[in-house]
């Protein structure tokens, strides 16, 4: 019985060893990429969505022909 309650702690270690990871992705593509790999995919059986890429800030468009995006998941 006492190995087996060693098992369970470490185990149990494991997961918050896990959880106190830190994941970080950058990636950046240009629109037409996107356009090209990933909505034809998201888009099948005839479905169609109007998408826009550009943002308004300070009353400046920012170039519709790139796209960067950032994405942090962080576990604490």
């Amino acid at each position: 019985m006492v190995s087996r309650m060693s098992m369970v702690s470490q185990k149990n270690v494991t997961v918050i060893n896990f959880a106190q990871s830190h994941v970080s992705i950058d990636f950046s593509y240009t629109v037409s990429e996107i356009q090209n790999t990933v909505f034809p995919i998201l888009l099948a059986h005839g479905k169609s969505y109007k998408l826009a890429f550009a943002k308004n800030y300070d009353g400046q468009k920012f170039a519709r022909s790139r796209a960067l995006s950032r994405v942090s998941i962080g576990f604490s």
